[in-house]
């Protein structure tokens, strides 16, 4: 389980930073843009937490 929260924690960080990086690289800031960045930044963050409480 540890793994898979790990991969998944990654995952959506990596999506973040390219989507922070299409967003410098564009200059503009959509809608749609502030929802996916607020999604995969909480999941992201979700499954850190999850790692962090399983290791406990």
């Amino acid at each position: 389980m540890r793994a898979y929260l790990v991969t998944t924690g990654v995952l959506f960080a990596v999506i973040t930073v390219a989507h922070v990086f299409e967003i410098v690289d564009r200059q503009r800031l959509f809608a749609s843009d502030a929802l996916i960045l607020a999604v995969s930044v909480g999941l992201s963050v979700w499954a850190w937490r999850l790692v962090r409480k399983a290791a406990a």
